[in-house]
């Protein structure tokens, strides 16, 4: 901002605040330097919000402050719209995530002295089981079926019905 619009954002905050400072040449000088960076409307919107939640006086870091946000805002709407654009023209690539569990898995095994073979073959039975949904404690597909007061089961993986339903849809 420069003088004369340090000037007149001093003027309108006038009218709604007596205790705004008159806008004489010091006055003038120090807000147009600390506020250099900052747009005339941008600030003009920070004097209106501060007044609207505030009953202070309103001082040049108000305004700083309320810009900061704003670019902050900004940058991050930006920076999630690039992120989703970027994920939307990546497809995920299933064979290769599937790939990396089963590595995974295959470590784990050997470090807990489990044959590799026999935990990726538990491990695709938990997939199948979760895959499907609950009909014994309506759990949806992929959370875990509950006991009573909505606890995770403790002595098996699932419910039988639930078992059943992932044996029969891989049939």
């Amino acid at each position: 901002m420069n003088r004369t619009e340090v000037a007149a954002l001093l003027g309108a905050a006038s009218a709604v605040d007596p205790k705004v400072p008159q806008p004489d040449p010091d006055v003038l000088t120090m807000w147009a330097g600390i506020l250099d960076d900052v747009p005339a409307d941008v600030a003009g919107a920070a004097v209106r919000e501060h007044y609207r939640h505030n009953g202070e006086t309103v001082m040049p870091a108000d305004i700083v402050e309320y810009w900061r946000a704003v670019r902050r805002d900004v940058a991050e709407r930006r920076h999630t719209a690039e992120l989703r654009a970027h994920a939307a023209d990546r497809r995920p690539d299933l064979r290769a995530i599937r790939d990396g569990i089963a590595r995974v898995t295959a470590a784990l095994a050997i470090t807990r002295g489990v044959d590799p073979e026999h935990a990726e073959a538990e491990a695709e039975a938990r997939r199948a089981f979760l895959a499907v949904p609950c009909t014994w404690c309506k759990a949806q597909p992929g959370a875990p079926c509950t006991g009573p007061g909505g606890k995770p089961l403790t002595k098996q993986a699932a419910h039988d019905a639930r078992l059943a339903d992932a044996l029969t849809s891989t049939r």
